[in-house]
């Protein structure tokens, strides 16, 4: 399956990603992995508390409408069923 680089759920993982990294990773000082974890996990479950909020869906599953934004000298583009 071909996934492209700029497709949103991959954005939202480098951020994540980015954030251990300049929060835990970088600077830190791990006397095992282990240790590593535990301060991973702690960071997720703080990030979780503090700052995670639910996201509220607002697609209404009706077609895109052209509005009458078509180009001069070209034909509107067709919504399927209308």
């Amino acid at each position: 399956m071909f996934l492209p680089k700029h497709t949103s759920w991959l954005n939202q993982i480098e951020i994540i990603f980015g954030m251990i990294m300049r929060k835990v990773i970088r600077r830190g000082n791990f006397t095992s992995v282990t240790d590593l974890k535990d301060k991973l996990l702690r960071f997720i479950g703080y990030f979780n508390e503090v700052f995670a909020k639910p996201f509220r869906w607002t697609f209404t599953g009706r077609p895109l409408q052209t509005g009458g934004l078509e180009k001069p000298g070209r034909e509107a583009l067709t919504v399927a069923g209308k």
